[in-house]
Formats: structure tokens, sequence, C-alpha cells
């Protein structure tokens, strides 16, 4: 019995083992990310294309990486009931390296960050389902969207900003510096944004839209309860 049961307990602590690792994923082509299931994105832009994925608690088969056409799709394929049950005995992590991207998605409860100024040319921004998103960045056109309870916030600079938050979302780019800004809330969600030359202005549903900045005001709405309030 002694046996059987020190058996068991080294089989359980090596296979504890087997789902701790840190390992590198080949990565080429990329224009776009997308991830979920939870994982955490660390963006750093340089001049070649590198992921790196260190997990703990989720085996090395079950953390699925894989590029369609030009997007990094990250996200976690168990079998069995699993949940979100993060900590510090369960997380997967993502550091990648990459020149240029067009798109990047942050869904279902995972967070993307920045690590240095990300420099765009155009880029379309997205945080959704409770996914949060904080990036320092210098764009020419950013077309940034929060929805589903997201958290969105940016600083940096950009030409031109569509700024768009619905579904209780949180998007902040107060301190982003943007020449021409659209922004819109609605349905219940935070919207904050900076503009130095124009700004137009909706929102509706319960939703609060802030802005800032010497901006000629082009025109604004607002329904449902909603509010606009200038801030400086």
């Amino acid at each position: 019995m002694k046996i059987t049961l020190l058996t068991l307990l080294l089989a359980a602590s090596v296979g504890a083992f087997a789902q701790d690792w840190k390992k590198d994923r080949p990565v080429s082509g990329l224009s776009g990310l997308s991830v979920n299931s939870g994982i955490d994105v660390y963006l750093t832009q340089g001049n070649s294309e590198k992921l790196t994925l260190e997990v703990k608690g989720i085996e090395e088969s079950e953390v699925k990486s894989e590029v369609k056409n030009g997007v990094l799709m990250l996200y976690i394929d168990r079998k069995g009931s699993w949940g979100m049950n993060w900590g510090r005995n369960r997380y997967a992590k993502a550091y990648l390296t990459f020149k240029q991207l067009t798109n990047i998605q942050a869904n279902g409860g995972s967070d993307i960050f920045s690590q240095g100024k990300l420099v765009f040319n155009d880029l379309n921004l997205q945080a959704n389902g409770g996914a949060d998103v904080k990036i320092d960045l210098k764009a020419d056109e950013l077309n940034l969207q929060a929805n589903g309870g997201a958290d969105a916030e940016v600083t940096g600079s950009a030409r031109r900003l569509n700024a768009d938050g619905n579904g209780g979302a949180d998007l902040k780019a107060g301190r982003l510096t943007a020449e021409v800004v659209n922004a819109r809330s609605t349905g219940g969600s935070d919207v904050s944004v900076y503009a130095t030359k124009e700004i137009s202005l909706e929102a509706s549903g319960g939703s609060d839209l802030y802005y800032g900045g010497p901006a000629k005001v082009n025109g604004q709405r607002k329904s449902g309860g909603a509010d606009i309030t200038r801030r400086d």
C-alpha cells in the first residue's frame, strides 16, 4: 500500500511539472494577432519575428499557436471542464516580437501589453469579452474598439482616431494625442479621447463620453440618458 501511494504521488508530481514549460514556436509573415482563452500577450517591435510561450499548469499540446492568412491565433484547447481558473498555479503568457501588424484583437479575458512604444501605419485594435489592452503606440490611423466589458487603454499619438466603446466597455484614450477624432460611446460604456484639430462625438444608452484638447467640435449627439463632458 505504501509503495502504491508513493507511486501515485510521484506520478502526480511528474504530471504537474510536465505542465510547466517555456518554449519558442516558429512564426513568420505576421500581419495580425488574435488571442483568446485568457492568454496574456506581451508585444515587442523589432526587425524579426519571434514567439515564446511561458506556461504553468497547462499541457503543451493544449496551447495552440496557429498562423492563418498572416494572423497569429493564440488560444487554449483543453478537453473537459476546467473553466478560467487562472492564478499563480495556472497561467499562459506569450511574448511576441513582430515587425508590423495591422490588426490586433484580444478576446475572452485575455490581456495584451506593449513593451516599449509600438509604431504602426494603420491599426485596427479591438478588445472583447472582458479582455484588457494596454498599449503605448504611434499610428497614422487607429481604429480602436472595446466591447462587452472589455478595457482598452491606449497612450501615444495618432493622426486619426476612430474610437468606439459599447456594451459596458471602458475605453481610455485621453492620453493619446490625436489630430482628428471620431468617438462613440453606447450601451453603458465609458469613453475618453483627446483631439487637437477636429472631433465628432456621439453617446447613447446611458453611456459617458469625455473629451479634451483644443480641437474644433464638428458635431455631437447624445440620447438615452448618455452624457458628453469636456474634460481638460
